[in-house]
């Protein structure tokens, strides 16, 4: 093979090479994962179907290219439908930009995505879970489930019996972070655990997210957590 005869063979292998690699289409991250959100600290660790904001639902979330699916990208395709738009809230004097699309409401932070808000209708200051401290609010619905637990909590603090609660719902018609006390907040659930990610944790087919509203930083959910004592220090609380 001549000089001149190499370098078309060459000229030809690579263009063929070019082709096809660009014929390959690009890679996609597939999960098929369960998503369910819930209220255990409002409505109690035995929940009815009704209870749920969303039964566990099946969804399968696709991504293209190298991004990979996580617990965000399944909540926001399980209820987060339609356009999104930002709104300004302010809670306990800090102002911030908040997305809203669908049922969900979330901002972020130097953490990442955080959930901070989810639609529930008729949820408002004139139709609150509880009575100021915690207590029923009719003959349905029972004190909070937990009651006990964090007053123990609060004396062990050195705080004030109920001294936790603020007895606000701070957006009509969603549940909030803030709503009640001060350590309220939705918690993602991954198979059992909260992970250090939240929502922006990688899911894979098979796994389980759950939200579920906590009133107390998820010690009412099983998890270990912290609180603030008399003193202002974060101190740990085993789970209750």
């Amino acid at each position: 093979m001549n000089m001149k005869v190499r370098k078309s063979v060459i000229a030809f292998l690579m263009a063929t090479t070019m082709v096809g690699s660009t014929a390959v289409p690009a890679m996609a991250d597939t999960a098929t994962v369960t998503v369910s959100i819930k209220t255990t600290g409002l409505t109690g660790a035995l929940q009815k179907t009704a209870d749920y904001i969303l039964p566990e639902t099946s969804i399968t979330v696709s991504k293209d290219g190298d991004a990979k699916v996580t617990a965000m990208d399944a909540l926001l395709q399980a209820v987060g439908e339609g356009t999104q738009v930002d709104v300004t809230r302010n809670i306990n004097g800090t102002d911030r930009t908040y997305h809203r699309k669908g049922s969900l409401e979330w901002y972020k932070s130097q953490y990442g995505n955080y959930i901070s808000a989810i639609k529930k209708d008729g949820h408002t200051n004139t139709n609150k879970y509880f009575k100021d401290n915690g207590a029923s609010n009719s003959r349905t619905r029972g004190d909070y489930f937990k009651l006990e637990k964090l007053t123990d909590t609060e004396k062990a603090l050195g705080l004030a019996e109920n001294s936790t609660w603020n007895n606000t719902v701070h957006f009509e018609n969603y549940i909030s972070e803030k709503d009640y006390n001060n350590y309220s907040g939705w918690m993602c659930i991954i198979n059992n655990a909260s992970p250090y990610d939240g929502v922006d944790s990688v899911v894979s087919t098979g796994d389980k997210i759950c939200m579920d509203f906590s009133m107390m930083m998820g010690l009412d959910q099983g998890q270990d957590s912290y609180m603030q004592n008399s003193n202002g220090d974060w101190v740990q609380v085993k789970a209750w």
